[in-house]
């Protein structure tokens, strides 16, 4: 019985629906309204879910933040390892210009995921603090990686940059927050409105990486 079929559809089917609708949902609460101020009763009236299938599928406003909020680093992270690829054997600095507007494209694609990602995400408790810093962690690696093994090939200087990425990590952080709580009447996908901020993190990219220490 616990694998019948309801309007043609398996239930494996319509939890995925269910929990595809509840990340819909939250987006848009969160990202509008803001997460403290957005209940359960608001998540389950807005998706068409009830309370029953809400706990049982996600949990916790909290996991269903966090399963947001790692889905869209998820996907960034994909993007910009896919602009990396399709970049082929380019110089680092043009590479890594590409990654970061990949991966901001996908978690600043509209106002109210950058509001979700980077806003409301921060400072919901001591868990997700430690989680985000493992987030982050993949990212960092992933840059580091990027430019360590250019400044092997002699492209960029010796140093330490974990550092240095960490740094950018906050630009970025700092950016996507003033533009995700700026006011607009735009709440559609990234316009021309978020392009200043990601020219000026790649010239604060450029510089970072490019000056010699001391």
């Amino acid at each position: 019985m616990g694998d019948r079929k309801y309007a043609g559809r398996s239930p494996e089917e319509r939890s995925s629906e269910r929990i595809a609708r509840l990340m819909d949902t939250a987006i848009a609460l969160f990202g509008s309204h803001g997460y403290a101020a957005t209940t359960i009763g608001m998540l389950c009236a807005e998706s068409n879910v009830s309370t029953r299938h809400f706990y049982r599928e996600v949990g916790s406003r909290s996991e269903l933040l966090k399963k947001i909020v790692t889905t869209m680093n998820q996907d960034g992270e994909h993007a910009a390892r896919e602009a990396l690829t399709a970049d082929g054997r380019q110089p680092v600095l043009a590479s890594i210009d590409a990654a970061i507007r990949a991966y901001l494209g996908v978690t600043c694609r509209t106002r109210m995921s950058a509001r979700v990602c980077y806003v409301e995400v921060v400072g919901v408790s001591t868990d997700i603090e430690l989680w985000r810093m493992n987030q982050r962690d993949v990212i960092v690696e992933m840059f580091d990686s990027l430019a360590t093994t250019a400044a092997a090939r002699g492209e960029l200087p010796n140093r330490n940059y974990r550092l240095v990425i960490l740094a950018i990590i906050g630009a970025a952080n700092i950016f996507a927050q003033e533009w995700a709580l700026s006011r607009s009447s735009d709440v559609g996908t990234t316009d021309d409105t978020f392009t200043p901020y990601i020219d000026t993190l790649v010239e604060l990219v450029t510089a970072a990486l490019t000056t010699p220490l001391p």
